[in-house]
């Protein structure tokens, strides 16, 4: 395709898209009268406390927008809630966050009664509704935010020796199951007595409260003993008695003034505590943090599923969590919140050393939890198309090699579809150093590999996988769209959103061999899932990288710098595809996972996204990096990105000679490059936009 054909369509596209803003109504006009409910109880037609935490439901903006740091605005993404009180008075609702479907809302400080809610979007009224107004209606968040199951809340242990406190939550997402699930708690731990902290809202103008757990009553107040979010109101039960040791899952029934608020649920553990065994609890812990790659044909050493498995390392296991070693998780708390965190609690550490120093004994098989279902060929499923790159043997005493393969898409697929999963499966860990797959909708990649003369399969690919930008459509196309590196795991896309594939079009496969020194061979494995039909959002991918450096040789800390913004990127260069980005509503982009990326000189790695008034957010934080322990990290709640935003990179290299991992002795200067031997400094962000393809850009 021509540059002066893209530029063509781009231009038809901002016309018709200019055309349709002209005529566009400021906002969308909902239907019906919108309703309010608590945030936590999610109960309908149920009254609504002041200073509490409601969902307006309804249909809002495309994107999501949340208020800085949590701190409801009065005005947010041009929405404003009016709330006029049993006594005539009107009260500005500040706003939490504007979603496509709910506005999250603060209820003023209004009287009981009859409540008329206005919500507005440029100073327009957008929809309106009543609600009922109480001063105290109690709800309980829970832990998947669904109004049941799991409580969100926190464990608060107090020693009897020295009062110190230590304090957990009760609750941790497992993502091969997509559920959250519970931390045993152990109300008979010696020395010490346990306390639960709820979280909820509603229930901060109540003169009582009562709770009871599995139908035991427990001492309940109301606690002002720290700072809160706004809306959020904390309820400590406790302490615990002995008696609901052994009951596993049971409800936590709480009332304040009278009024029952929502059930959620605690799981207790199913031992007395006094001895810790594999079975009753030690397993559990495994369940929730290890045994995805401590599993049979995965990459760790050896398996944690059962007891006989993971006997003969109990001395290892208690060394590696003591150390923070295992599980890895690298990101460092704070710069951050992904998906999945790998981290053990104070606790659960602390419970491991006590069963490794008693012997690791085994327990009673009744005490064992349901195991864990793992596919056994494939983490995410059966995928819909399976690619097998071609056994390749690189030179053993020779340099790195890329090579990269043509895969063509399936047949079956016969118009514009979305990569929606992920997983890839190298055969030969040993010297398969690092893959990516390049979106080729021109199919380039066949009179690549065809020209090739050197009788290999594939074709060599050094640095890129030799596609021309000129066959990719910006707005749509995302250049690359899977990679894999050492302690990368198996991805679905965030719900609603895919890599966009075009019918005919090619993958190229590029794969980075490291040769060690002795015959070895590869045929790598890559499971890919397919929409069913378009989704709503498409995926792009964007890089903050720096290829112009040099680390001298024994510097053990050398800063290298890396940034990216959409603005200087299009600068004046590309006026049709600006004024296209800038009329399609694809900014402001949600930023959903970012990826680091550095070779073995690598020691710290950190980006952050910068605005045009210079406020900073952190984005992710390496301070340990190991190569062998890279991933994709996937944001709890995405990032919003703007044209004008940018990407800042800082990466510290350490080519001393006592850096363990230094491939040069002595130390070498080392710059940018392919090799494993060379340095790259690279942190790559995957956006979140809307599918413009309904403007006509995409094509077939």
């Amino acid at each position: 395709m021509s540059c002066s054909y893209f530029q063509t369509k781009l231009a038809v596209a901002v016309s018709a898209l200019i055309l349709l803003l002209l005529v566009k109504v400021p906002a969308r006009a909902h239907e019906g009268d919108i309703s309010v409910v608590s945030a936590a109880s999610l109960t309908a037609e149920a009254p609504v406390a002041p200073l509490s935490i409601a969902y307006l439901s309804g249909e809002f903006d495309d994107h999501t927008t949340k208020a800085p740091d949590g701190v409801p605005q009065p005005e947010l993404a041009s929405y404003t809630a009016v709330l006029e009180g049993s006594d005539g008075i009107e009260h500005a609702a500040n706003i939490f966050a504007v979603e496509p479907r709910r506005l999250v809302i603060l209820i003023p400080d209004l009287p009981d009664g009859t409540t008329h809610l206005s919500v507005k979007r440029h100073g327009l009224e957008v929809s309106d509704g009543e609600f009922t107004v109480r001063s105290v209606s109690p709800g309980l968040f829970s832990a998947a935010g669904s109004g049941g199951g799991l409580a969100d809340a926190r464990t608060l242990r107090v020693s009897t020796l020295d009062g110190s406190e230590t304090s957990e939550e009760i609750a941790f997402f497992n993502p091969n199951r997509g559920a959250y699930e519970p931390i045993p708690l152990n109300p008979a731990a010696e020395s010490s007595q346990l306390y639960l902290i709820l979280r909820g809202t509603g229930i901060r103008n109540a003169a009582t409260v009562a709770a009871s757990i599995g139908g035991v009553t427990v001492p309940a107040s109301i606690d002002a003993s720290e700072e809160t979010s706004p809306g959020v109101d904390k309820v400590r039960i406790g302490p615990l008695p002995l008696s609901l040791a052994q009951r596993q899952v049971v409800d936590i029934n709480l009332s304040a003034d009278g009024i029952q608020a929502n059930a959620v649920q605690v799981a207790f553990s199913p031992s007395s505590g006094e001895a810790v065994t594999f079975n009753n609890q030690i397993v559990r812990v495994f369940q929730g943090e290890c045994q995805t790659c401590h599993r049979p044909d995965q990459v760790a050493p050896f398996s944690l599923l059962d007891y006989e498995s993971a006997k003969p390392w109990v001395h290892e296991i208690k060394s590696a969590v003591e150390a923070g070693y295992m599980p890895p998780w690298k990101p460092v708390a704070g710069h951050g919140e992904f998906v999945g965190e790998r981290r053990l609690s104070a606790d659960e550490i602390n419970l491991i050393a006590r069963w490794v120093d008693a012997g690791a004994p085994e327990g009673e098989a009744d005490d064992l939890p349901e195991p864990l279902v793992f596919d056994p060929d494939w983490a995410l499923g059966e995928p819909d198309f399976v690619i097998q790159t071609p056994a390749f043997a690189p030179d053993p005493d020779g340099d790195d090699e890329y090579r990269c393969f043509s895969v063509a898409i399936p047949a079956e697929i016969t118009q514009l579809s979305h990569i929606t999963g992920i997983e890839i499966q190298p055969e030969n860990r040993k010297i398969v150093h690092h893959l990516i797959l390049f979106n080729d909708p021109q199919s380039e990649s066949i009179g690549l590999e065809a020209a090739s003369a050197d009788g290999k399969p594939g074709y060599e690919c050094f640095g890129s996988a030799r596609i021309s930008g000129n066959s990719l459509n910006f707005a749509a196309d995302s250049y690359l769209f899977g990679a894999w590196a050492p302690g990368a795991s198996p991805a679905l896309t965030p719900e609603g959103s895919g890599f966009l594939i075009r019918p005919g079009s090619h993958i190229a496969v590029q794969m980075h061999y490291h040769p060690d020194g002795t015959e070895q061979s590869d045929s790598t494995r890559i499971g890919l899932h397919f929409s069913d039909e378009q989704t709503e959002d498409n995926l792009l991918v964007a890089a903050a990288l720096n290829t112009d450096f040099i680390i001298p040789a024994g510097a053990e800390r050398h800063e290298v710098t890396a940034s990216f913004s959409y603005d200087s990127f299009l600068g004046t260069d590309y006026p049709f595809l600006r004024a296209f980005l800038d009329a399609s509503g694809i900014f402001p982009a949600d930023i959903i996972i970012v990826a680091p990326h550095m070779h073995l000189l690598g020691k710290e790695i950190r980006m952050e996204k910068v605005s045009p008034s210079g406020e900073r957010t952190p984005m992710i934080y390496i301070d340990d990096w190991d190569f062998d322990w890279q991933d994709f990290y996937t944001y709890v709640e995405p990032l919003e990105l703007n044209a004008e935003d940018r990407l800042e990179v800082v990466a510290i290299y350490d080519n001393s000679a006592a850096n363990p991992w230094n491939p040069n002795s002595p130390p070498l200067p080392v710059g940018w490059g392919e090799r494993t031997t060379d340095e790259m400094c690279i942190a790559f962000a995957i956006l979140r936009v809307p599918n413009l393809c309904g403007l006509g850009i995409c094509g077939q």
